[in-house]
């Protein structure tokens, strides 16, 4: 009974108001609600957690030397900066088909797109499965 008595107390366990899931965690799932937020990581030259900012498009639009009519690929679509691009170079006269592993962007990236402008007349968009 002594010995009970001695031992230490265990520290209270944490109760913050941190989100505990991944659909909670990242801000990045609700942009809308969390602009500022996102644009401030943006402002600082810092990529937001969870999301991807394309690199290199003008370049990358130059060496491809997209013309209406033709019909490609993009195999990382992510948040769609590349196929954005590609998009307006086609001008609806041709069709790009891409994919990406990430179920979660997906969707998103397509509503994205189409508030764009661009649909499935212009932009084919399917998971990439393993």
């Amino acid at each position: 009974m002594e010995n009970e008595e001695s031992k230490p107390q265990r520290r209270a366990r944490y109760k913050g108001t941190y989100p505990k899931s991944f659909k909670e965690k990242y801000k990045e799932l609700q942009p809308e609600k969390y602009a500022d937020d996102i644009q401030k990581v943006i402002s600082k030259g810092n990529t937001p957690a969870g999301t991807h900012r394309s690199i290199c498009v003008n370049e990358i639009m130059d060496f491809l030397a997209i013309t209406p009519g033709q019909v490609g690929m993009d195999a990382t679509l992510g948040y769609g900066g590349h196929s954005l691009e590609i998009l307006k170079q086609l001008n609806h006269k041709g069709m790009l088909y891409a994919t990406d592993v990430d179920p979660f962007e997906l969707p998103r990236t397509k509503e994205r797109l189409a508030s764009f402008g661009f649909g499935e007349t212009d932009l084919q968009v399917r998971k990439l499965n393993f």
